[in-house]
């Protein structure tokens, strides 16, 4: 069964222990790590403490698990921090402080981000049916206040093209490869808003949503195969794309 949490008063006590904020420090150096991977983070802990700490951020909404085979890993989830930052943060103020945190970057690893060697998994609990997110994901040629007024076009049949443009420029191009509507989407995920990204391999991009009756849709958000520069930017920007979804569906208005 979906649950719904919190919200903000589950992230700030989850993110209140140092070592929670450890084991979401480790996540972001290398997310999809198994229990016994990040118990190594906290050697004086038990694998059952750090279990416990690992089920505080997932209630927050932080964390998300995900099983690969017999194991069960565990990603990092920035979709509640975008959420509390846009509570806060004017347009202006989020861009200052945005731009700030990408110069310490720049600085930090100057050589860019690494590969994106495991797939990046992002969750985010809407109140709305998994029809009503469904239409919002596929809708073509209607400009999508929560994607900075993009289109997108595609029949969404198997095998079809689909492109996500603005102003007639394709940001975004790809094959459709699963559609069981409306439940699950999977696309190749293929960058062009840069002649970076233009020059490096697509990835992967799948749409799985979960919806169990009560009103409100797991929407789980996978993206896989990036490198370089098509990954940071995947990595900084997707939060802060379904974030706005959440809020445009639940609200009726963009997030910021």
């Amino acid at each position: 069964m979906v649950t719904y949490s919190g919200g903000v008063d589950d992230v700030f006590r989850a993110l209140a222990d140092p070592h929670r904020r450890e084991l979401l420090d480790r996540l972001r150096a290398r997310d999809g790590q198994s229990l016994g991977e990040l118990a190594e983070a906290l050697p004086q802990m038990t694998r059952f403490g750090v279990a416990k700490h690992l089920r505080v951020l997932a209630d927050a909404g932080l964390v998300t698990t995900v099983r690969s085979g017999r194991r069960t890993l565990h990603h990092l989830n920035a979709v509640p921090l975008q959420e509390v930052a846009g509570r806060w943060l004017t347009p202006y103020t989020a861009t200052v402080a945005q731009s700030l945190l990408d110069l310490r970057s720049a600085i930090e690893n100057p050589d860019g981000s690494p590969p994106m060697s495991e797939p990046v998994v992002y969750r985010i609990l809407i109140r709305a049916s998994a029809e009503q997110v469904w239409s919002a994901l596929t809708d073509t040629g209607v400009p999508r206040s929560w994607m900075w007024g993009t289109t997108i076009e595609s029949t969404w049949q198997v095998g079809a093209p689909y492109a996500m443009s603005d102003g007639g420029t394709d940001l975004i191009v790809g094959t459709v490869r699963a559609v069981d509507r409306p439940r699950r989407l999977a696309m190749t995920f293929d960058p062009r808003w840069d002649d970076a990204s233009t020059a490096e391999e697509p990835g992967e991009l799948v749409y799985d949503l979960h919806d169990d009756g009560d009103g409100v849709t797991e929407l789980t958000v996978t993206i896989s195969g990036l490198a370089g520069t098509s990954a940071a930017s995947a990595a900084r920007d997707t939060p802060e794309i379904y974030s706005g979804l959440k809020s445009v569906l639940e609200t009726g208005e963009p997030l910021r």
